[in-house]
């Protein structure tokens, strides 16, 4: 869109009870922020600070700081209709706060945010249809949590060939080619970061967080301090799992798996599954919310990432979903998992039609629901104008 970038990274989704993180990181990260802030504006005039934080990372006296200097300050959140303790504490010192939930709006304003609500969306450079064979019938590709294997569960056992892909899939690990290619997602996903949670999980020693991290100069990349990668944005990082249930804190319910999961699958075999898959699923729900009296659903990444991705997509219902695509035209839902093995069934017996929804989705997503679109409504927002 004719902007420069200026980039500023830190420890992704660092644990504010961690004592070291609170001792050195935070402090370290904070300082280090204001001095990359205030180089780029030594450099030239900045037209926006963007960022994707949380209260772990920032400290609100350091949004006021670069506030002072004149320059709009933009945070990015999601999983708010969940998660909103994440970033409250924040919230009220950034001129506008990107909210993608309708229903998250509410507690912005309740703590003095100024919410603006502007949706998720996709990047058709990076997911669009590849010349691949549908040699799959059902797949979900994402991390096990909540109920997502009572539902594809319930497939199975009625004779729907699924298969699931991602974190906690297979209850064994095995040294083999799958396993080293999971590895490489983990660190494609998430760096080292990722590695060390995952070292801190399983044998509870180590930190989320290594002071030494504070002293190493952040890579080159209006100013957006980011946890997600500049090439591709995972659709299990950032918006459709939350720091929680990368923890391992949500309870896994013993249903078993073996037969259809698999493991993480690198990025470009993400993109090539929605080519290769006749359905592809997605879920709704937030979190354990499912245990709740009330089920919390959110849209996700996925949303848009698939259709965009020319998928044939198949998702929980979520009320918001039809402000974006015209479900049963463009996308498909399902209420439950009788409607969702009904809705399998059907699709996969009438491939006709299943062509006819991929393609609508896929020219809704291209003409509606880019990168580009969003920030056209962020910077209308601000009154900002875009360069070409």
């Amino acid at each position: 869109m004719g902007h420069e970038l200026v980039r500023f990274d830190f420890p992704g989704w660092p644990d504010d009870a961690d004592p070291a993180w609170q001792r050195h990181g935070k402090p370290s990260t904070n300082q280090r922020l204001l001095e990359k802030f205030r180089n780029a504006v030594g450099h030239g005039p900045v037209d926006l600070f963007f960022g994707y934080l949380y209260s772990s990372v920032v400290y609100p006296e350091t949004i006021d700081v670069i506030s002072q200097s004149g320059v709009p300050t933009v945070n990015f959140s999601c999983n708010n209709v969940h998660q909103f303790e994440l970033v409250r504490d924040i919230a009220p010192r950034f001129d506008v706060c990107v909210v993608p939930e309708r229903s998250a709006l509410a507690d912005f304003h309740a703590v003095g945010a100024r919410p603006v609500r502007i949706q998720l969306a996709a990047n058709p450079r990076i997911y669009r249809p590849l010349p691949e064979p549908r040699i799959y019938d059902v797949t979900f590709v994402g991390q096990r949590y909540a109920d997502r294997a009572d539902f594809l569960s319930h497939l199975y056992r009625n004779g729907v060939d699924v298969r699931a892909w991602g974190a906690g899939w297979q209850p064994h690990k095995r040294l083999d080619v799958a396993h080293a290619k999971a590895a490489l997602a983990l660190i494609e996903d998430e760096r080292l970061d990722g590695v060390r949670r995952l070292l801190t999980t399983r044998f509870g020693r180590g930190s989320h967080y290594s002071p030494r991290e504070a002293k190493n100069p952040p890579r080159k990349g209006v100013f957006t301090p980011d946890v997600a990668k500049d090439k591709i944005a995972p659709s299990e990082i950032g918006c459709t799992i939350d720091p929680s249930e990368a923890r391992g804190t949500i309870a896994r319910t013993e249903v078993d798996t073996t037969a259809f999961g698999g493991p993480r699958l690198l990025q470009i075999e993400l993109l090539k599954m929605f080519s290769q898959s006749r359905l592809s699923l997605g879920f709704a729900t937030a979190g354990d919310s499912h245990l709740a009296d009330k089920r919390l659903t959110h849209l996700r990444l996925r949303d848009f990432e698939a259709p965009m991705s020319g998928a044939l997509y198949l998702t929980e219902d979520q009320p918001e979903l039809a402000e974006y695509f015209e479900p049963g035209t463009e996308v498909l839902t399902y209420t439950d998992r009788a409607d969702l093995l009904d809705k399998a069934r059907y699709y996969l017996a009438h491939q006709e039609q299943s062509e006819r929804i991929r393609h609508a989705g896929l020219q809704r997503a291209r003409r509606d629901h880019t990168w580009q679109h969003r920030f056209s409504e962020l910077f209308a927002a601000l009154g900002l104008r875009e360069r070409t």
